[in-house]
């Protein structure tokens, strides 16, 4: 979501404060619930990223159900088996991999956010781009 802000307000009612604190926090919960839990409990997540972490900033229905459906297409087992997340970039095995050969392989192979990575129109970074100089 943070990365998405980049493009603007694009799909969304207003412009939100999402920030890189936003994204550290749901990565310490979904830390926490992988340790608790021996199966991913993948709806909890969901609902604690979309109505409590993220959701906490969202003040309208439509922009909720927009970061709602971005969850439910990524938060899901697939995840961790080789889902298709970007336009030629896959998510790696989770059981193939330890930790440091996953992050390994997404520093090296994630490509360059574009506006494709988010659902956007690939015109959506025109107004980054003006902005930027």
């Amino acid at each position: 979501v943070v990365g998405r802000k980049r493009f603007g307000p694009q799909g969304w009612s207003r412009a939100y404060p999402f920030n890189d604190g936003d994204l550290t926090i749901c990565g310490s919960v979904l830390n926490n619930y992988l340790e608790k839990y021996e199966q991913v409990p993948w709806p909890d997540l969901r609902y604690i990223f979309g109505e409590i972490m993220y959701g906490g900033h969202i003040t309208d229905q439509w922009d909720r159900r927009t970061n709602n459906t971005y969850l439910a297409t990524l938060i899901v087992p697939e995840l961790l088996q080789n889902m298709n997340l970007a336009p030629g970039f896959k998510s790696p095995d989770a059981n193939k991999l330890d930790y440091l050969a996953y992050t390994k392989y997404i520093d090296e192979r994630m490509p360059p956010e574009a506006p494709q990575m988010f659902g956007l129109h690939p015109n959506a970074e025109i107004g980054y781009l003006t902005t930027q100089g």
